[in-house]
């Protein structure tokens, strides 16, 4: 074999293998499809990062960009992976202290199979270093935290070290044992005397109570019956005045008929009294002069 054929063929050979290394190290799908993700924060992810679905690489980052206030991500997944108009993604930690890594949830077919262009919703999961520095600001806050009590602590001992403060302490715990005292003193007498005998007058109380409503239960029917018996005879009087007043209203035979319905019979009985008055008040005046003939 010549030696520039040797040459050519371990060129051509170095070429595929380089170029095999390279498809293999940028990870370069055939045929691969595009999905695009919208995130919040993505702390630390890279382009050329993994993208995973159950634990299983299917793709990775292809571009990271910042558009309205809102980080879109751009990934390079296996035409075989279907994702639904539901679908989710977060941001996780690859490994322990290093790493991201897109996790991918593909959704439920009930919402329908995700269109070319739709953006995916997805989130970020906090990792080691953004805990730690959670960590260092709690920590802060329990410095502050600690300093409160150690001053209220500082306070409270200068109270309690007063001896003012002390001997009125002293009074004050004398003073409750013996309201103590006195209160088991007084307990203890209601348990055993006083109790007992407020029980047997409200016992004595209620009997009499009783025998007082059996007492007067008869009277009460009683006056109860008379109550009846005087509502039903005031009824039958109410009907009685009606019928009279009616009747004296429509009757023009009696006196009383004439009086309240005869209006020329009032108008005469009204002139004889007139001229009677003024016979009496004649006489009064002047007397009347009466002359009696018999036979």
């Amino acid at each position: 074999m010549k030696p520039e054929l040797k040459v050519g063929l371990t060129v051509s050979f170095a070429l595929i293998l380089l170029g095999f290394a390279l498809w293999w190290a940028k990870d370069v799908r055939v045929g691969s499809k595009k999905i695009g993700v919208r995130f919040e924060n993505v702390s630390g992810l890279q382009p050329g990062d993994p993208v995973m679905i159950s634990g299983l690489r299917i793709g990775k980052v292809d571009d990271i960009a910042l558009r309205d206030g809102y980080v879109y991500v751009q990934l390079s997944v296996s035409p075989e992976v279907v994702l639904y108009r539901n679908a989710t993604a977060r941001i996780a930690m690859l490994e322990l202290m290093t790493g991201k890594k897109v996790e991918l949830y593909p959704g439920s077919k009930e919402a329908g199979e995700l269109a070319q262009g739709e953006v995916i919703r997805g989130t970020f999961l906090a990792d080691i270093p953004d805990l730690v520095g959670g960590a260092g600001s709690t920590i802060d806050t329990l410095k502050i935290l600690i300093a409160d009590v150690r001053r209220t602590l500082q306070s409270a001992d200068a109270i309690i070290g007063d001896e003012t403060v002390q001997e009125n302490l002293k009074i004050s715990i004398q003073n409750l044992r013996s309201a103590t005292t006195d209160l088991a003193v007084l307990s203890r007498d209601l348990r055993s005397a006083n109790i007992k005998a407020l029980i047997a007058n409200i016992d004595r109380t209620i009997a009499t109570v009783e025998k007082l409503i059996n007492d007067i239960q008869p009277e009460l029917k009683g006056a109860l019956s008379d109550a009846r018996g005087t509502l039903r005879n005031a009824d039958s009087l109410v009907v009685s005045l009606k019928d009279l007043t009616q009747r004296l209203k429509t009757d023009r035979s009696t006196l009383v008929g004439k009086v309240l319905n005869d209006e020329q019979f009032v108008m005469k009985l009204d002139s004889v009294v007139s001229n009677l008055d003024s016979v009496l008040k004649l006489g009064q005046k002047a007397g009347i002069k009466v002359q009696l003939r018999i036979f």
